[in-house]
């Protein structure tokens, strides 16, 4: 009974804060896309075409609540833009937060693991300012980010269970996973990363660190070409913005921000290995810190938010319960 509870408790937590955050303020930062026209305009070009399952299920949802006469003045909406629609932020809201819920769950099963060594107390505040950091940095509000949190939190339960039980199927499960969090968003590489740094602290360069890393990597490479391909274009970026970065003091505060995440999950550690670790998931992680420092825009610490969740996990993890 207690672990429902948990699960109640974190689920509807993910659910009224971010209710919080979508209701009880006016967004000024994502007024472009509450339209259906200027999202499909926007997220049909450039990096954002490659992003494409939360596109569809949130075009999913949009055209399912076209099939009711809502009244939409109920929500009392405040929008900058006037352009701005009721039903396409309604949709927004619905999908992230549903996998913002489901995320929330599967941080709880990661804490349940039995090589996450943490206390009981400390198993309700991690998952609890988990939820609370991605959904305050939903103040960019796009289609992609909650949905890509949960996927990686669903690709570390499963791995941490792939450590203790070394399954085919467990493999095969993350496999399936990590194809799914590609076509959703290219930030999957940081799955392969959390992998590959528990995989070689534990088995160093050998056959039990080499296959499953190279799996996950052959997977990401077939997606991540097989969709540009599909598209004819293989655009990375939209512009380089570094200048930008270390020039404007809102990108200046963002970076802070990042700063304050990435030493809140050292601080918290208890041993040199779990910092061993969080060190070097991020020289592994190497690749996708510097596109968000060249093309990324570091006012919108959304982009560290999968960094955070990964070395939360890493600063509780103990390497000698994995026996395989």
């Amino acid at each position: 009974m207690k672990g429902i509870s948990h699960i109640i408790y974190f689920m509807l937590l993910a659910i009224t804060v971010n209710s919080f955050v979508y209701f009880g303020f006016a967004n000024t930062y994502s007024t472009t896309i509450l339209n259906h026209h200027q999202f499909i305009e926007q997220f049909h070009s450039g990096i954002y075409q490659y992003r494409i399952l939360s596109g569809y299920l949130l075009m999913g949802i949009y055209q399912f609540l076209g099939e009711f006469n809502l009244d939409y003045s109920i929500f009392k909406f405040k929008f900058i833009e006037e352009n701005s629609e009721p039903r396409m932020y309604l949709a927004l809201y619905l999908l992230n937060t549903i996998f913002l819920a489901l995320c929330s769950l599967f941080i709880y099963r990661i804490t349940k693991s039995k090589l996450f060594n943490a206390s009981k107390s400390e198993k309700i505040y991690l998952p609890t300012v988990a939820i609370l950091i991605m959904a305050v940095t939903q103040f960019v509000i796009v289609p992609y980010d909650c949905s890509s949190y949960f996927f990686l939190a669903l690709f570390i339960y499963l791995f941490l269970k792939y450590l203790k039980e070394n399954k085919t199927s467990t493999l095969l499960l993350l496999g399936l996973t990590l194809a799914l969090s590609t076509i959703n968003r290219e930030s999957s590489a940081l799955s392969i990363s959390f992998g590959a740094v528990l995989l070689y602290h534990q088995f160093g360069i050998s056959k039990k660190s080499i296959v499953p890393t190279g799996i996950f990597v052959l997977v990401f490479i077939a997606i991540y070409l097989g969709l540009r391909l599909s598209r004819g274009s293989f655009d990375t970026n939209d512009g380089l913005l570094i200048y930008e970065n270390f020039t404007q003091a809102k990108n200046l505060l963002g970076l802070i921000f990042m700063g304050l995440l990435l030493h809140f999950t050292l601080i918290i550690c208890e041993s040199k290995i779990q910092k061993k670790l969080i060190w070097s998931f991020l020289f592994f992680a190497i690749p996708y810190l510097a596109m968000c420092l060249l093309t990324g825009i570091l006012y919108e610490v959304r982009l560290y938010v999968p960094i955070f969740l990964s070395t939360l996990v890493l600063s509780k993890i103990d390497l000698e319960k994995i026996k395989i």
